[in-house]
């Protein structure tokens, strides 16, 4: 390029030192010259200083899709850089990586721009220098004299009050953009002021820093499922099912970030198109490699990385006198997405783990430390989770899904096991049963996923933590089981099973909880078939009188009462009883239960004198050997009362049921399924009683339970709603009657078969609403109550 009279000269001047010189003639290209100083390179600067190509463009990619959701903050900020709103003049838009800060901030920046006449200003504020020379840029751009900025680098004159004099003397209005303000101290000393010519916009991941106090903040989140399946949609055009974007778009957490790479890879390839499946498919085994090669070639900006979003908001906080806060999400990574309560997090209880010798190491006295930094970053939020009715709400942290796998994946392997290992001792302390007494069902809810995700990260890796894991795991479901909790019990024991596959012992225990599981959930013949097949193993195994082996028995009995099968029921219970008596004893709580249970499969087939035969003795000996009141004891009772409701008397039958009904509530809680089928047991005997108000408010205590633990379809909620039904028929309510009684008998030949028990008895209950006369006066006036 020819260079114009006098340029030479000052090119000389300074082509001898380390920065860079652009020089433009007209507005033609620009010449970039690498100099190198003889001369004080202070001095130099004088005259000459770097500063960014422009400061009236967005420093950063041009958006792939137009900016989605975010709607009301748009408008918002365009107003207020608009001047037509009468908001603050300083914003501050703030979130963890990668939720989409700086896309918002083009997307005004833009408009404001194009459609309202605003000078757009934009200065990348990661660094001090680029934070410097952006500003002095903006000023040089306002009016400011080369003399002037030159002065300011030299630090002959405040570099801030230069900026903003000349900010402030602006003819036009303008948006002035500092984008990727992480560290705020940078700001500090003046940098950042409001002014009646226009707005500041910060872009930050740093959503608690004082200097913020006087701004107007604006938290970013995560996108909704139709705005994350519509960005998605913008960068993969075609035939992709839509169902299919949406599976996608949970499994990236709607993170903006994600959805843009994860588009970009799906609409680039033309060779060789990949499906939403597959995809989803090499998402699951290496996110961070996937996902990463959405980017453009020859991407550079960490920031527009998956694998390294995050690592800056660590660098920072361990640049800053805080490398703690990288054990700490490290630690954080071995759980769940799922909100974590943090008094998991205690002193005390890091204290008992080995985080003290990892690297970095991590003390329980710098835990709250290293917290407060992650929260600064928005590495992590922070949020109070509802507790249970009548508790207040607990205290939790949480962090994005795709942040956990790419930190977990990027441990350094001779750490690994340090962070798994005190993951599981936290777990494990927090999650003991006491004296015999299990954890709450609130701290249970709370750490279940945690737990399941723990166990998930070691099998993934081969830790050596896996073991310690797992031991978690199974005591909780076992906890889970005995509660009657069978949704959550099945959750931990498909877990377990799916890493811990192999037969043998422990596998075959594994299995048989699984099954146990499933029965409760009334999954009936999935039970029996792995029952069955646990049964064989365990017989092979250990002989066919080892006490496994009938509890595989008695277990598999329980599935085929649950199928109507109660002849194969009465050959499997049979045994149970038989070997427990012969093993354990008489008094044995196990050999009680399997005599109840005997005595019922017998029951259902009308030999009701063997029935009573059985559970009357069984009883006696139950309270000689166990006492009144324990569980067992309420098992043989009821089992008892349950016989006597179908052939007499009934007054005897009532009094066990309410007794079963009083031992279980204090014993197992009111919503427990020994508690809801004595509550069962009881609305059927006043039903043939003909007490249709009793009946009828015990029926509708058990069923408005089922439907809310168990679920609507479940067998025992249609069994409850059949009940209801000839109780509301007797009560001359035929109309509802019969409208329960068919929805009960459409899901229970669906769900269950129309030969089932139960779905013979909603057929029974059905036909008697329909055979029954019209709707009395008490029943219209119910209806319209209604």
């Amino acid at each position: 390029m020819e260079s114009s009279p006098g340029t030479s000269a000052y090119r000389h001047a300074v082509a001898q030192g380390h920065g860079r010189v652009f020089q433009a003639e007209r507005d033609q290209h620009i010449t970039e010259y690498h100099t190198h100083y003889h001369q004080d390179p202070h001095a130099a600067l004088a005259t000459a200083h770097p500063g960014p190509e422009s400061v009236r463009v967005p420093l950063a990619p041009r958006l792939r899709s137009p900016v989605r959701d975010r709607r009301s903050l748009r408008r918002h900020l365009l107003d207020a850089a608009a001047g037509t709103s009468t908001t603050d003049s300083v914003h501050v838009v703030h979130g963890m990586p990668g939720c989409g800060k700086t896309a918002v901030a083009q997307s005004i920046f833009d408009e404001a721009v194009r459609e309202h006449g605003v000078i757009g200003l934009w200065v990348n504020a990661a660094g001090a220098s680029s934070l410097r020379a952006g500003m002095l840029s903006v000023a040089l751009d306002r009016g400011a004299g080369q003399d002037e900025v030159d002065a300011a680098w030299a630090r002959r004159r405040p570099p801030a009050d230069l900026v903003w004099h000349y900010l402030d003397k602006s003819p036009g209005r303008w948006l002035l953009v500092l984008d990727n303000a992480d560290d705020p101290a940078l700001l500090e000393g003046g940098w950042l002021r409001t002014s009646s010519r226009g707005t500041t916009l910060v872009t930050t991941r740093h959503g608690r820093a004082p200097l913020w106090r006087e701004a107007d903040t604006h938290p970013l989140d995560v996108l909704d499922i139709p705005d994350a399946v519509e960005v998605l949609q913008d960068l993969a055009p075609g035939s992709h099912d839509r169902a299919a974007l949406e599976a996608l778009a949970r499994e990236l957490g709607c993170h903006p970030l994600a959805l843009v790479l994860a588009g970009s890879f799906l609409g680039h390839q033309l060779l060789e198109p990949v499906s939403v499946d597959e995809y989803r498919r090499r998402l699951h085994d290496d996110p961070n490699t996937i996902l990463d090669l959405g980017a453009s070639p020859g991407e550079r900006d960490v920031r527009r990385l998956i694998s390294s979003t995050w690592q800056l908001s660590l660098d920072m906080l361990a640049d800053q006198g805080n490398p703690e806060a990288t054990t700490l999400i490290r630690l954080l990574s071995c759980f769940a997405a799922d909100p974590l309560p943090v008094g998991l997090l205690t002193s005390d209880r890091l204290d008992v783990t080995a985080l003290a010798q990892a690297d970095p190491p991590l003390a329980g006295s710098r835990a709250n430390h290293a917290l407060h930094g992650l929260l600064e970053q928005s590495v992590v939020a922070l949020l109070d989770v509802p507790g249970d009715p009548g508790r207040e709400p607990v205290r939790c942290i949480q962090a994005h899904g795709l942040l956990l796998d790419s930190v977990s994946s990027r441990i350094p392997l001779d750490q690994r096991d340090h962070v798994l290992s005190a993951a599981a001792t936290l777990l494990k302390q927090i999650l003991a049963v006491r004296a015999g007494v299990y954890p709450d069902s609130q701290t249970v809810r709370l750490f279940v996923s945690h737990a399941i995700a723990l166990v998930r990260r070691c099998a993934a890796g081969r830790s050596t933590s896996l073991a310690a894991a797992l031991a978690v795991v199974r005591d909780l479901r076992t906890q889970t089981l005995d509660r009657g909790d069978y949704t959550t019990a099945h959750l931990l024991a498909t877990a377990v099973c799916d890493t811990a596959a192999d037969i043998g012992a422990d596998s075959l225990t594994d299995r048989f909880e699984l099954a146990r599981a499933l029965a409760g959930l009334g999954r009936f013949a999935e039970a029996a078939e792995l029952h069955r097949s646990t049964l064989a193993h365990r017989e092979e195994e250990l002989g066919p009188t080892h006490p496994h082996v009938l509890d595989s028995a008695h277990a598999l009995g329980l599935a085929l009462y649950g199928l109507g099968a109660y002849a194969e029921d009465e050959l499997h219970m049979g045994r149970a009883a038989e070997g427990r008596t012969e093993v354990l004893g008489s008094g044995h709580p196990d050999t009680i239960e399997s005599v109840a249970c005997l005595a019922e499969a017998i029951g259902e087939q009308e030999r009701w004198a063997e029935a009573e035969a059985l559970a009357r003795p069984n009883l006696a000996v139950a309270e000689q050997s166990l006492g009144t009141e324990h569980p067992h004891t309420l098992i043989s009772r009821i089992t008892l009362a349950w016989v006597l409701s179908r052939r007499g008397p009934w007054s005897e039958a009532e009094l066990l049921a309410r007794s079963v009904i009083d031992g279980n509530e204090g014993n197992l809680g009111t919503d427990h399924p020994r508690t809801l089928a004595a509550r069962d047991l009881l609305a059927g005997i006043l039903l043939r009683q003909g007490r249709w108000n009793d009946a009828e408010e015990a029926a509708r205590t058990v069923l408005a339970a089922r439907e809310r633990t168990l679920g609507p379809e479940h067998p025992h909620t249609l069994a409850i709603q059949a009940r209801l039904a000839r109780i509301l028929t007797g009560a001359g309510l035929t109309t509802t009657a019969r409208e329960i009684s068919a929805t009960a008998l459409d899901a229970a030949a669906r769900v269950l078969g129309p030969d089932h028990p139960i779905a013979q008895e909603c057929r029974r209950a059905h036909r008697e609403a329909t055979a029954a006369p019209g709707p009395t006066p008490t029943d219209e006036n119910e209806e319209q109550a209604q």
